[in-house]
């Protein structure tokens, strides 16, 4: 009974659950490893931890004996993967997840069909250890956990499945097949706010591509409502393609620096987390007019890297390097959003060295990408300039690139820092609040304040308002938390 009502109970009454879990007798644990690891996270759930981290009662490894059922073999090891992920160890956990799935698919059916029922938890596990690693594994399993909770009637993993599958799918520009995915979640009977950051993350990034970024915004505000859990850099990744000025830009990167130092290490770690991290800090350094650091001394770079790397290259000028770097991401069956954005960066870094031709080339091929699959934040890889004279050089009439590139304006005449105060002047912070989160004294922040009211000829933090809001600062920032 309690293994059938499992998914139900867990989300609408986990103490009653973790109550009838307590009352068993002593012998159920014995023949039945597993409930004590299921109990240990249920016990966390219950008492207000969140649901994406893993109880430190789990976090030690299970005795293998050599008599566990195949079941309690699972969830030992689903146990050790989940205990891995949230560690930061994404690629010993997809280690641990691939060798759960081998468990299963070697077992004999009978003995795998009468454990149907726990397999869509356990199955979403293993999906996450996937996605955490970047394993190409990750869609397929999230699609199979989404069959697999359908045909148990366990609509809240379903929902989960399907709202993960959306995102694999949103984030590599396939905005149809993620609509598709989004749909099938909400077509679920139930919601469950504990696992739904994800949904939002991903119906945030489709409106940004799609230009609504007031639905956008509203969608990611419900998501850090809801709690980011293991999408906290998907979240901010989103947030810094909905950067379109200064003032975003700053409110983002604050965010990225207080996450970086809950995870130590992320920028530079392989797998999900590190790859949408380093992709969220360059986006908002470029938009801030920061040099970062270089990235293509690295023996090995993803394709995301690469074009990261390519983008950085352009910025300073090493068009050559850009233009070697982004080359392999530009060719066909490369994902439709890193593909559209390499050749951007590739197309820019072309016309920088004069090779017009190979320019207004990839400018059309990138140019058709981004409009058939909808995927307008990929005219911001490149500066407003290089986009509007690559729309001259190629011809192409595109009002979304030309739309684009006039939305992003900025203050040319003042240096990085009075971008940054005058971003900040806009949004709710306090002086005080501002001077933290610009890491300065209130007293350096008062004197930098008043020499930026001379730059403009204002005299009152309103009328500094105003003058950012003519230059295209957006209403309605909050104080990052």
């Amino acid at each position: 009974m309690v293994e059938q009502h499992w998914d139900e109970l867990a989300a609408t009454n986990p103490t009653e659950l973790l109550d009838a879990v307590k009352s068993l007798p002593g012998e159920a644990f014995m023949r039945r490893p597993g409930l004590l690891v299921a109990a240990n996270h249920l016990e966390h759930v219950a008492n207000g931890g969140r649901a994406a981290r893993v109880h430190p009662a789990m976090e030690r490894t299970q005795p293998a004996f050599a008599d566990q059922t195949l079941l309690d073999r699972l969830i030992t090891l689903t146990n050790d993967s989940a205990a891995a992920r949230t560690q930061d160890h994404p690629v010993r956990a997809a280690e641990i997840a691939e060798h759960a799935l081998a468990q299963l698919n070697t077992a004999p059916i009978a003995e795998a069909a009468a454990i149907a029922t726990s397999l869509a938890h356990l199955r979403m596990q293993w999906a996450r250890s996937l996605d955490a690693a970047d394993a190409p594994a990750a869609r397929v399993e999230y699609e199979r956990t989404y069959e697999v909770a359908r045909n148990t009637g366990q609509a809240r993993v379903a929902r989960r499945a399907a709202s993960h599958a959306a995102w694999l799918h949103a984030e590599r520009g396939r905005l149809d097949l993620a609509d598709q995915w989004v749909r099938r979640a909400h077509d679920e009977s139930v919601t469950d706010d504990r696992y739904d950051a994800a949904l939002h993350i991903t119906e945030a990034l489709i409106r940004t591509d799609r230009d609504d970024l007031a639905g956008a915004k509203m969608l990611l505000d419900q998501a850090d409502a809801v709690g980011l859990g293991e999408y906290w850099a998907a979240a901010l990744w989103v947030r810094s393609l909905h950067a379109h000025n200064v003032a975003d830009a700053a409110v983002t990167e604050t965010r990225l620096a207080n996450h970086a130092q809950e995870h130590p290490g992320v920028l530079d770690s392989v797998g999900f987390n590190g790859r949408l991290a380093r992709a969220c800090r360059v986006r908002v350094l470029l938009l801030r007019g920061r040099i970062v650091d270089n990235l293509d001394s690295h023996v090995e770079l993803s394709y995301s890297d690469r074009v990261i790397a390519a983008a950085i290259a352009h910025v300073e000028r090493r068009d050559r390097d850009a233009m070697r770097l982004s080359q392999p991401v530009t060719e066909d069956g490369v994902e439709p959003r890193l593909q559209s954005n390499a050749l951007l960066v590739h197309a820019a870094a072309a016309l920088a060295l004069g090779y017009t031709d190979t320019a207004a080339h990839d400018f059309l091929r990138a140019d058709a990408l981004i409009q058939h699959a909808g995927l307008h934040t990929g005219y911001e890889t490149i500066a407003p300039d290089d986009l509007k004279q690559l729309i001259t050089i190629s011809g192409s009439d595109t009002q979304a690139a030309i739309r684009i590139s006039s939305a992003r304006r900025d203050l040319p005449e003042l240096t990085p820092r009075e971008n940054d105060i005058l971003a900040l002047l806009t949004t709710e912070l306090t002086a005080g609040e501002i001077a933290t989160t610009l890491f300065i004294s209130s007293n350096t922040l008062k004197t930098m304040t008043r020499r930026l009211y001379r730059r403009l000829n204002v005299t009152s933090r309103q009328q500094a308002v105003d003058y950012a809001h003519r230059a295209g600062f957006p209403n309605g920032f909050t104080t990052p938390k």
